[in-house]
């Protein structure tokens, strides 16, 4: 099926911090009332919503409306675990490109705890407390054996990206970090330390979708999304490739297949860093570079703002923190302004392709892996 054209109309952030005084709904109705404006529309133009969270309970997008004095409209709560806000936006995509609808809105938001992140799973491995830190470091030690990959390698990534975050105002940690910081923090699980994990925190993020009418009256640059990909992985535990995250290479496969562009074709990517190995990896699924030169990517300054292709030059989730719900969502307001040119002190110039990477769920292969195209038209 042919889809028509949908492109990004306004974007709302609120940064991510603590909240411990303010309820989730009403920070999310910030990041709304924020993207609505920066849309130019009114929540009565809305034809759909698409709200991401994980831990708000049910009908929480009702929840952030009906404090907005919404009319009636059609609404779904989406969860997909870390990739659910890219989820949402792709659903939201996804309804105006078919025309059921000619505006949608996503929000993601979510209150986050101070533990660690928990997913309801039948996973043995989980179980016996193979956690996140634990799958992460499992796949850093692979591709230290395998193709020569250091700890320094690793932490390089998080003093690139904690560089980047100080140029972020939205950034929750704004302070740049050595090498030897990073290398000498507390360890959590070899080879990763605690500086190369990123944080809880709270906060929310929103997007207004519209169809091409809509964005001729909107009377700035256009960003439009140009292919997603949306993939779950399901095969055997026992014979997965720990240095190989499958879902975000066929992920990332359709989305270029869709945008009718390759990996080479990219000027600068938001992905999934929860943990520095993941950075390290995924750069490698998405064909940014051959399989086992993630490390050599990192050295040679080219994911760094000014390289080849930045990859979270918002200083990503190891600067922001991990809000679950909002995180994907945020991606977009990123690479939204980037693309317009107006991420002043962190500018990407000349900008005109990105591309957003989200995943979540439990194991090293995660539940969902989501890949979108954006492109200046």
């Amino acid at each position: 099926m042919k889809l028509r054209r949908a492109g990004i109309m306004g974007v709302g952030l609120t940064p991510f911090d603590k909240y411990d005084d303010v309820p989730a709904e009403v920070i999310a109705q910030r990041a709304v009332v924020a993207a609505l404006a920066d849309a130019g529309v009114a929540l009565a133009d809305i034809g759909a919503v698409y709200a991401s969270h994980l831990y708000q309970g049910e009908v929480f997008g009702q929840r952030v409306l009906r404090g907005l004095r919404a009319p009636e409209v059609q609404l779904v709560n989406v969860e997909n675990a870390c990739a659910g806000g890219s989820s949402a936006v792709r659903a939201a995509w996804l309804s105006v490109g078919t025309g059921e609808h000619d505006l949608c809105l996503v929000v993601g938001a979510e209150k986050m705890g101070r533990g660690l992140i928990a997913f309801s799973s039948a996973d043995l491995e989980l179980t016996l407390g193979n956690t996140a830190p634990a799958q992460y470091a499992l796949a850093g030690q692979r591709h230290m054996h395998e193709f020569g990959t250091t700890a320094e390698d690793f932490a390089r990534v998080a003093v690139k990206s904690r560089r980047h975050g100080a140029l972020n105002p939205n950034a929750r940690f704004r302070e740049e970090v050595a090498l030897e910081e990073v290398l000498e923090s507390r360890p959590i699980a070899d080879p990763i330390t605690l500086l190369q994990c990123c944080r809880n925190g709270s906060g929310a993020a929103a997007v207004v979708i519209g169809s091409e009418s809509w964005c001729a009256k909107s009377g700035g640059p256009n960003v439009w999304i140009e292919g997603s990909g949306l993939r779950s992985v399901m095969g055997d535990a026992t014979e997965r490739d720990l240095t190989n995250f499958g879902a975000t290479r066929t992920a990332s496969a359709a989305a270029y297949e869709m945008a009718g562009i390759g990996p080479e074709d990219i000027d600068l990517v938001e992905l999934h860093d929860a943990f520095t190995v993941g950075e390290l990896l995924h750069c490698e699924g998405l064909g940014l570079c051959p399989k086992g030169e993630g490390a050599r990517l990192v050295r040679d300054g080219e994911t760094g703002l000014g390289g080849r292709v930045p990859v979270n030059v918002s200083g990503g989730l190891i600067s922001k923190s991990h809000p679950v719900g909002a995180t994907g969502v945020a991606q977009f307001a990123e690479l939204t302004w980037q693309l317009r040119g107006e991420a002043a002190g962190r500018q990407v110039e000349g900008a005109k392709t990105a591309l957003a990477h989200s995943q979540g769920g439990t194991g090293l292969e995660a539940g969902a892996t989501c890949v979108t195209i954006l492109a200046r038209g």
